[in-house]
């Protein structure tokens, strides 16, 4: 094959396109893995988060009743 006037061989350039894409999918495989780990990440974050809102709206109706208890005496 003639590129620029220089005989490539056509697999050397086969060979030299297999290498790239590997790259290329070694890479997308590495961002897919972050990108899940990313993932359990926020949603064990967001796991949390709901736990601790409902503990402080349980204080918050643990403080109301203990305050009505104390009204009425």
């Amino acid at each position: 094959m003639l590129v620029y006037g220089i005989e490539i061989p056509l697999v050397e350039i086969i060979f030299v396109l297999a290498i790239v894409i590997f790259v290329l999918m070694i890479e997308s495989i590495i961002l897919i893995l972050l990108l899940i780990k990313q993932l359990n990440k926020t949603k064990q974050l967001s796991q949390l988060t709901e736990k601790l809102s409902e503990t402080i709206l349980s204080v918050k109706k643990a403080e109301i009743h203990e305050l009505d208890k104390l009204k009425r005496k």
